[in-house]
């Protein structure tokens, strides 16, 4: 089952359960203006909640492509992080009973997918403190688990940091409005190889693949004076991520392996001279100019503007740059590669964009620009190390230049110790490390 199908089988669902289809919401919106949508729902729901537009008993389903700039550091780190990945997500309106909802994933996830049942197991809130609210167990959740057939062993209680969501306040600008809030239950799939008998969903060893997430939103919690209040128009959110869940249904390794990344990837591998590298690290650099790449042509194609500073434009030049080094550590130098990996990008998109020729040219413009700025950055970089090792007798970077070299110079460190093997030098990871701890110490007082 290929990307689209695994969309297509969601909307399909639920439009036969009695869902109304919502379009597709634009990754920028007035709403967040320092950040990209992040989460389905984001805007279409909360707008049309604060205007007073859905009634109780609504329904809603819609597919939102989604950006989360805080996980860009984890891109390529392991099998499942993206920055760019679409949410399928299903909305009901008022008080509805969780047996229903759960009923409704289990049917979803077990018979239209046909993941196996004895491969999943589930989370529900086990209880927590909120603030100063003692918040009970989730034990109808729990007990309706148990009716459809999950057995104790697959079936675990976690706490409110696992199982109970609070609403981030995101690239909102009043961080003190009420926040809702309520448990939820998560599906997660089970590879089989982990890290020892008490593994279990929460592990970070990589058996466990979350890819469903059913949020029972009832309260609102106030940050400020801790108040917490049934909301008047509760909701149910049901999210799977469309990536993992291919990923799954494709019995693939990694969310890079599903058809539509493999693509990205191999157009990387028919460009890349990688010179002393280990496979992980060649392999960690094709995932993020796969990932990023395709983030920037969603987001220029939404109308994201030119890499700048501040907000949209500061989040831009990361995505650009992180690509740009890491386009020079695989020593990939044809000007046809970029040309090349967009249309294999515009491929994976099912081409739904119908200007993706001009959308095509604005991003090679963006990248073309920034390259001019990020080749200086790396001359300098370059010479400024010379000089360092000069000045230190022959000795390898100290933690304080390495530090001057990201922060002042803005080389990014794996280019620093890419240009230090070169020439025969170790990056002093300890010593960095200890002085970038003493530097956000000096810089937060």
């Amino acid at each position: 089952m290929n990307y689209v199908e695994t969309r297509s089988k969601f909307v399909n669902y639920f439009e036969n359960q009695g869902f109304k289809c919502l379009p597709r919401a634009s990754m920028l919106h007035p709403s967040i203006p320092m950040s990209f949508v992040m989460s389905a729902g984001l805007v279409q729901i909360e707008t049309s909640l604060n205007q007073n537009q859905i009634r109780f008993n609504d329904k809603y389903i819609l597919v939102q492509d989604c950006f989360r700039h805080f996980d860009l550091e984890n891109v390529g780190k392991d099998d499942l992080h993206l920055s760019l990945f679409e949410m399928s997500g299903a909305f009901i309106f008022g008080h509805h009973k969780k047996e229903q909802t759960i009923n409704q994933i289990w049917q979803l996830t077990t018979e239209v997918y046909g993941i196996d049942k004895n491969r999943i197991w589930v989370t529900y809130f086990a209880g927590g403190k909120l603030g100063k609210h003692q918040l009970p167990s989730d034990e109808l959740t729990r007990q309706t688990w148990l009716n459809i057939g999950i057995s104790d062993k697959n079936l675990i209680g976690l706490g409110l940091d696992d199982n109970y969501w609070l609403q981030g306040v995101g690239g909102y600008t009043n961080d003190n409005m009420p926040r809702k809030c309520g448990p939820n239950t998560e599906l997660f799939y089970d590879r089989g190889n982990g890290c020892g008998k008490h593994c279990q969903p929460g592990c970070n060893c990589g058996r466990f693949i979350e890819f469903s997430n059913t949020l029972f939103i009832s309260h609102a919690f106030n940050p400020q004076n801790q108040s917490l209040r049934l909301l008047s128009k509760p909701f149910v959110e049901t999210v799977v991520g469309s990536e993992r869940l291919t990923m799954i249904l494709q019995n693939k390794s990694s969310v890079f392996d599903i058809d539509d990344y493999k693509t990205i990837i191999n157009t990387i591998s028919m460009f890349k001279k990688p010179q002393g590298l280990s496979e992980k690290a060649i392999k960690t650099s094709e995932r993020i100019i796969a990932d990023y790449l395709k983030a920037l042509f969603v987001l220029i194609a939404d109308g994201a503007p030119p890499p700048g500073k501040g907000g949209r434009k500061r989040m831009m030049r990361i995505l650009i740059r992180s690509f740009l080094s890491r386009q020079y550590i695989l020593r990939i130098q044809s000007r046809k590669f970029l040309p090349t990996i967009i249309d294999s990008i515009v491929n994976s998109l099912d081409n739904k964009y119908v200007e993706s020729s001009e959308i095509k040219n604005r991003m090679i413009a963006y990248i073309e620009d920034e390259e001019l700025r990020f080749k200086q950055t790396l001359a300098k970089g370059q010479h400024e190390i010379e000089s360092m090792i000069e000045q230190n007798k022959g000795e390898t970077l100290t933690g304080s230049q390495i530090l001057f070299l990201e922060k002042k110079l803005g080389l990014p460190n794996i280019l620093t110790a890419l240009i230090l093997k070169e020439k025969g030098y170790v990056f002093n990871e300890i010593a960095y490390q200890k002085y970038l701890t003493s530097w956000q110490i000096k810089n937060t007082n």
